[in-house]
């Protein structure tokens, strides 16, 4: 047997490697390559919660779950008995589910979004009938990171459309480590996990079919609008983004038949979904405030494609469509300023009008108007890089629909993303997009001029910059980027227990989180074991949800707000007199209370001394008093706690008659068996010695009595409702 030597076998190695090399240049597999790596990154960033159980996270997750079961509940022989039971609703009896909103009951399908359900419900059936051993809620946990994390497919896609493949390859990775969107699509999360990456395909299928001019192409563009109607509220921006965008197109170039075409077939297959699903109908698709941009883009589309075939005598296809749009636009204003077409929601209007909100916007902490610093927390150094990048764009747009359709994304998203903190969701695609434009947009200008002969360039004014200049502007960029996406805080925040895990208490960067705030498990462990079925549970909205899914007993009120007024007869409950609440509890036949708080404490002498936090029904009853018009100051107040040479400033229940006299805060400050001090009672008679704030005790209650303190820490209270 013939043996290689040393110097044989290093040759052979270095032949080996270097056919490899050769290989992975090939662009399709680098392409591959980087994908496959952003996928599994954003993937795994998301199933870190899994460390944790399987649990779903936030709220809506748990009502969403809840329809899966119902679509697999009217699915006799095939998934599709039960889409079409969902569908049918326009020719069944409206009937109410108690299970929330009770006494009143709430039609699920005709105030609620199928998509997240449509899709775990279906992927569940098909895994069981080829004999998986799955679970439904399993299944729904895993749909919206896995979802999400098909985004960076369709980014690539769109990047690589409007400016070629390493845009697309850099908006892939961006988008994989976005903060922005991680944070609402990780594991257990809600339908924004599927309605993104929707979004996104939506759009790319859109500038391609443009392109191609296929109305296949088109077709499937509608068709992928439409999974964003069924799964997400938000499918108004991207509906209208697209009409405007061909609107503005076809007032500037009038004689562009393609544009008409390709518009009018995706946008028509987008509003047919639209008014097949019960929650919005034909008066959303057709004739609401929501619809105005998307009809008269439809008008003008009609027109373009008619003036193809018989051109207008005297008048420029161009003044006819300007005519008719502002005509078409009068008239639709008219009509809903008359009241004949659905006019904005006040959730829309705060968005549109950040200025404009009614009072269930501004109680709901995910409506608030973010800072610029939180945008930079979630963007990093990519927010500057994408508002160049829109500049750039905005640049070439008068002369390529794409780079004008870009721009209007970034600009109207970042608009809307400033109204209100939840649409930085919505800003996270165009921020991956734009940031990779400007960026290749720069550093490819920057080396084809350092890969020229000349040693000096002439720039602005005619001063000469060197090579080497030019180079260290290229290698800040560069580092600039990479701050955007080697970002240590994303991988802490994908570590972040579920909400139910740690009763809403914030536990970000917790990799040790040991289930010490687990108190929510329990008291809905409780109430499942305790409660009579058909039990009707008052509680505030937030906790709505959990209490009614997780325990299937019904509830007053939950995170859907769709009935005000229950909302105010419950914070009206709360915040008035033992005789009122009960009052109001009977109307609404709730035999339960359940509150929710978790206190702080500090030591002094021995004894744990409590105060209200912050993440609880004390500070939520100040947004419970703007529900009912009443001062939010006759309820709270501030005091200071002096400890170690520190002053910690803390809010206590202010000594009004209205806060000593409030339901909620006598519940809240009920004596417990750990309980037994409050920082404002006075100790021994005398006020405590590191407390400055107002003293006074609460009376006991009279109406009702506390059955359960949660496990560990005391945090949910439950309360039987004692009748006369």
């Amino acid at each position: 047997m013939l043996t290689l030597n040393r110097r044989e076998i290093l040759s052979k190695l270095g032949d080996w490697f270097i056919k490899l090399l050769e290989t992975l240049s090939n662009e399709k597999i680098i392409v591959t390559i980087v994908l496959l790596i952003s996928f599994l990154i954003a993937l795994l960033l998301r199933l870190a919660p899994m460390r944790w159980g399987i649990y779903l996270n936030e709220f809506d997750p748990f009502y969403e779950y809840y329809l899966a079961e119902q679509i697999i509940k009217h699915s006799k022989n095939s998934i599709l008995d039960g889409i079409a039971w969902w569908f049918s609703w326009w020719f069944d009896s409206k009937t109410k589910d108690t299970l929330f909103w009770a006494p009143i009951g709430r039609d699920v399908r005709a105030t609620s979004q199928p998509g997240a359900a449509i899709f775990s419900s279906t992927i569940y059936w098909i895994l069981s009938s080829i004999g998986f051993k799955v679970d439904l809620y399993t299944v729904h946990a895993f749909l919206p990171p896995i979802g999400a994390s098909l985004a960076v497919f369709a980014i690539y896609l769109l990047g690589k459309e409007v400016r070629g493949i390493e845009v697309g390859l850099l908006s892939a990775i961006l988008l994989s480590v976005c903060e922005a969107f991680l944070s609402r699509t990780n594991f257990g999360a809600k339908h924004e996990g599927l309605a993104i990456p929707f979004m996104i395909l939506f759009f790319y299928l859109f500038l391609r079919s443009y392109r191609a001019k296929s109305k296949a192409l088109a077709f499937l563009a509608g068709i992928s609008m439409g999974f964003v109607v069924l799964s997400w509220g938000a499918y108004l921006y991207p509906w209208n983004l697209v009409a405007l965008s061909a609107l503005i197109w076809l007032i500037y170039k009038p004689s562009d038949y393609k544009m008409a075409e390709t518009f009018i077939i995706s946008n028509l297959i987008a509003q047919l979904f639209i008014a097949i699903t019960p929650r919005f109908g034909p008066r959303t698709a057709f004739l609401s405030a929501y619809s105005i941009v998307p009809m008269t883009a439809n008008i003008a589309s009609l027109v373009v494609l008619l003036g193809r075939k018989a051109p207008l005598p005297r008048v420029s296809l161009r003044t006819a469509v300007t005519y008719l749009l502002v005509i078409t636009g009068v008239g639709l204003a008219v009509l809903w300023y008359l009241g004949l077409l659905q006019s904005f929601s006040g959730r829309v209007l705060a968005v549109i009008i950040p200025v404009w909100r009614v009072t269930g916007v501004t109680t709901v902490a995910e409506h608030a108007v973010p800072s610029w610093a939180s945008f930079f927390s979630d963007y990093s150094s990519s927010m500057i890089f994408a508002i160049l990048g829109g500049l750039l764009a905005l640049r070439d747009a008068r002369r390529d629909f794409k780079h004008m359709f870009i721009s209007l994304f970034l600009f109207t998203s970042l608009y809307f993303a400033g109204s209100m903190v939840r649409l930085t969701l919505l800003l996270s695609p165009a921020v991956a997009l734009l940031s990779a434009y400007a960026f290749v947009e720069l550093t490819t200008g920057i080396i084809e001029v350092l890969i020229r002969k000349p040693s000096k360039y002439k720039l602005l004014r005619r001063q000469e910059v060197s090579k080497d200049a030019m180079a260290l502007v290229l290698i800040v960029i560069f580092l600039l980027m990479g701050v955007s996406i080697v970002n240590a805080k994303v991988a802490l925040i994908s570590h972040t227990p579920p909400l139910i895990l740690t009763s809403s208490v914030s536990s970000t960067y917790n990799f040790n989180y040991d289930y010490r705030f687990s108190d929510w498990l329990s008291a809905l462990e409780w109430i499942k074991e305790n409660v009579p079925e058909n039990t009707i549970i008052a509680t505030w909205w937030d906790y709505g949800y959990w209490i009614s899914v997780n325990t299937r007993r019904n509830t007053t009120c939950d995170n859907a707000t769709i009935y005000r007024k229950q909302i105010q007869k419950v914070a009206e409950a709360f915040l008035s007199s033992e005789d009122r609440a009960i009052e109001i509890f009977k109307e609404l036949g709730a035999s339960y209370v359940v509150i929710f708080e978790p206190f702080q404490y500090l030591t002094y002498a021995g004894t744990k001394i409590y105060y209200p936090g912050y993440q609880g029904d004390f500070s939520k009853s100040a947004q419970m008093a703007v529900w009912i018009h009443r001062n939010p100051r006759n309820y709270i107040t501030s005091a200071i706690i002096e400890s170690g040479g520190q002053r910690l400033p803390i809010y206590v229940p202010a000594n009004t008659t209205e806060a000593l006299n409030s339901t909620l805060y006598r519940m809240m400050f009920t004596k417990t068996q750990d309980r037994q001090l409050f920082v404002f009672e006075p100790l021994l008679g005398q006020r405590l010695p590191f407390y400055n704030g107002p003293t006074y005790t609460f009376k006991p209650l009279e109406h009702f009595r506390l059955v359960y303190a949660s496990e560990p820490n005391e945090w949910v209270l439950i309360f039987k409702i004692i009748y006369d």
